[in-house]
Parts: C-alpha cells; structure tokens; sequence
C-alpha cells in the first residue's frame, strides 16, 4: 500500500509540471520597473576632486527584478532643477546657503539615454565637472528625473536623485591639531592646543583651509568666520606654505608634510584678533586614524619628532 501511494504522489505531481512548465525560479518574482540608483535615499554623496581639469561622476540606472533582462533597455534621464528648489524649501532654513546647481559651462553631459544592457544589472550616465571653478563655501547640487523607458514601467516612488557635490583634493579630510599657542615673545609660557580641523580642499589639488583655534565653520551657514582661516599648500619638496585667508593675519609660517604618515609639521606667527598680541603656533596636524594601533603609532611619531 506503501508503493501504491508513492507511485500515485508521483504520478500527480508529473500531471501538475505536465500542466504547467513554468519554474518558478524562472519566472520574475515581481514586476520589472526602471528606477535611479540611490533616489529612494534621496541624495548621494560624490566628491571632486579640486586638482583634476576634469572630475566624473555618475547617475546609474537599474532595473528591478529577480531575473536579468533578457534585452537591452534604453532609458532617457533629464536634469530636474526643480527637485534642487523643492529640496531647499523642505530642508533649508532663510538663513542657511541654499544648494544650488552647476552653471552652464562647468558641468557637461555626454549622452542623455542610458542602456541597461541584456543581463546586466544597470547602466550609467557619466556627468563631467570641471572642479576648480567651484567656490569652496558654496553648496551644488545635481538632480536628475527619468523621462522615458523602452522597456517596463517607470518608478512611481522615489523618482527624483540628487547628487550632493563635495570638494576634496589628496589633502583634506578630518585631521587634529597637537600643539601649542604662545606668545612670541614668551615661547616657553605655551598653552595646548588640541583640536580636531577638518581640512577643506581650495584653490587648486595641493592646498587646504584650516581654521585657527575657533570652532569650525559649519559649511551651509552664511558666516565661514573669515577671521579664523588660513591655507595650507604643500610644494612639491613637501615643504609648507602657509598664507592668510580673508582677514586672518599670518605674519609668518612655514613646516613640512610628512606624506608617508600624512601629518603637518607646521608653525605660524600670527597676530591675534582677541588681543591684538603676536603669538606663534607649532604642533602637529595629523589625519584622522581608523583604529587604536594607529593612533600609539602616530602618538609614537610625534613624540619622537616632537622639538
């Protein structure tokens, strides 16, 4: 009786297959639809880098599904300027900077259809900027919409990407200050000065900003603290040249990049704002360190470097 039922289990389940020939695992799971990559997270983050002519980045379209296509899918994307403008009303208060997108000239792209080739995932558009014509404590931004589809449904959700655009060059990043303030005429009176200084990237690939002692400028206020910066370019010998930015009054400076440990030796006279006196900062500027040996390491570092 045993056999009789298996025999008969068999026999109905190859009536079922008989019935229908579709393997579940080759059939679409849900329905295919066209989006762009990242506009359910609404922003992306792309840096540029201020020491290229010419920086890329990229919008990517995709197709969602459990399977692959089986055909190439052309898909046309269009810059949406509006979704920068609803950004800011939603986001941004009268008083911050408002993004605001590339001028005519910065910025060029190649190709307004995307292909999503048969069995890939997703196709992309590349975007060329040219980053040293960007203003460091301006806010930019790249939007884009889809407006066509040769194949499936476009996304109904999520439908607008904004491509946020950070300034960077091989220098910048989050580093801390280890050093010390004192007065010029009294150097052995010093107090410490320690701090973390985000770094921002100007002018061209080699030099960065750097604030002095204030905190720092939160980027998308009105008031960068003009007298509080200054900048820091590295030479190609890796010497130090440091300068003023704005108001802030460097009346000397100078040190040397350590590219290996990716620290500053630096010193700089200056005169203070608060009290009008000449005073002098020396110390170390290093980058930020990913885990607790590296930061004995650096710590090891500047004690033996330390003069």
């Amino acid at each position: 009786m045993r056999k009789i039922a298996f025999l008969s289990l068999g026999l109905l389940a190859f009536c079922l297959v008989g019935c229908d020939n579709k393997i579940p695992m080759e059939e679409n799971l849900y329905p295919e639809s066209v989006y762009l990559v990242g506009a359910k997270d609404r922003i992306m983050d792309r840096n540029l880098n201020i020491g290229y002519a010419k920086d890329t980045v990229y919008a990517s379209v995709a197709i969602s599904g459990s399977l692959l296509t089986k055909t190439d899918v052309t898909v046309k994307v269009r810059e949406y300027p509006s979704g920068i403008e609803d950004y800011n009303a939603k986001e941004r208060v009268a008083d911050d900077i408002m993004y605001r997108t590339l001028a005519d000239g910065i910025y060029s792209i190649p190709q307004e259809d995307v292909v999503v080739k048969a069995g890939e995932v997703f196709g992309t558009c590349p975007i060329y900027i040219n980053p040293s014509t960007l203003h460091i404590d301006s806010l930019y931004m790249l939007a884009f919409k889809l407006e066509e589809t040769s194949h499936f449904e476009l996304a109904k959700e999520d439908t607008v990407l904004l491509i946020r655009l950070n300034l960077m060059n091989d220098y910048s990043g989050l580093y801390y200050m280890d050093g010390t303030i004192a007065l010029q005429d009294a150097p052995d009176d010093a107090v410490v000065y320690k701090s973390p200084r985000t770094l921002q990237a100007v002018v061209d690939g080699n030099t960065v900003r750097m604030y002095h002692q204030k905190n720092e400028w939160t980027k998308g206020s009105t008031d960068y603290r003009p007298d509080y910066c200054f900048n820091i370019t590295v030479n190609s010998d890796n010497s130090l040249k440091l300068t003023s930015w704005d108001k802030f009054e460097i009346i000397d400076g100078g040190g040397q990049y350590y590219p290996d440990m990716e620290v500053y030796d630096l010193w700089y006279t200056f005169r203070d704002k608060e009290d009008g006196l000449l005073k002098e900062t020396k110390g170390f500027v290093y980058k930020e360190r990913k885990n607790d040996d590296e930061v004995r390491k650096i710590n090891d570092w500047m004690e033996e470097h330390r003069k």
